[in-house]
Formats: structure tokens, sequence, C-alpha cells
């Protein structure tokens, strides 16, 4: 192979080559960033839903089965992974605090 050539074929390379791995790498960082997003997105929802769970108890007399309190603490171990902390974790505890009642029967 001549020498002009040689150097086309490895400028060629070269170019394909960088071009690959910038593509590789702006996926891999939008990828990332989306998954951050969805993180805290998710996060927020298991925050809304403990809080919801937490309203609902209080307005029925503040007592929560042992159902109740297991999904609250399913809840809170999810949003615990994520991240959070803090107001969710005071809210799972007034929960799992409540007195025990007996599950209400469903109509």
């Amino acid at each position: 192979m001549n020498p002009i050539a040689q150097q086309l074929t490895v400028w060629a390379a070269t170019g394909i080559i960088g071009a690959i791995a910038g593509y590789a790498i702006a996926w891999c960082r939008s990828r990332i960033k989306r998954d951050g997003a969805m993180d805290v997105g998710v996060r927020v929802l298991l925050l809304c839903e403990l809080e919801r769970q937490q309203r609902e108890l209080v307005a029925g007399g503040a007592t929560a089965d042992n159902e109740t309190k297991a999904r609250a603490q399913t809840v809170y171990d999810a949003y615990h992974q994520l991240g959070g902390n803090g107001h969710g974790t005071q809210v799972n505890n007034d929960i799992q605090n409540m007195p025990i009642a007996p599950k209400k029967p469903q109509v």
C-alpha cells in the first residue's frame, strides 16, 4: 500500500472510531441524566403516596391495620432506596407508630 493510501486509511479509521466513541459517550450521558430524572420523579410520587396514606389514616381516626402498615413500609423502602429520606422517614414513622386497628370490612 502506498504511503498516501495508508495515511488516508489511518485518518478514516481514526475519524470513524472517534465518531463511534463520541456517540457512545453522548448516549451514556443522556441515559444517566434521564435515569436521574426518572429516579427523582418516582421518589416524589412515592413520597406523595406515603403522605396520602398518612392523611387518610389521620382522617379515619389515626389507627392502621397491619396490612396498611406493611403497604406503607413497602412504599417507604422503595422511596428510601431511591435516596429519599428526612420527611418521608417521618411520615412512615408516624404511620408505623399509629395504634393497630382491625381491618375494616370491605363493602
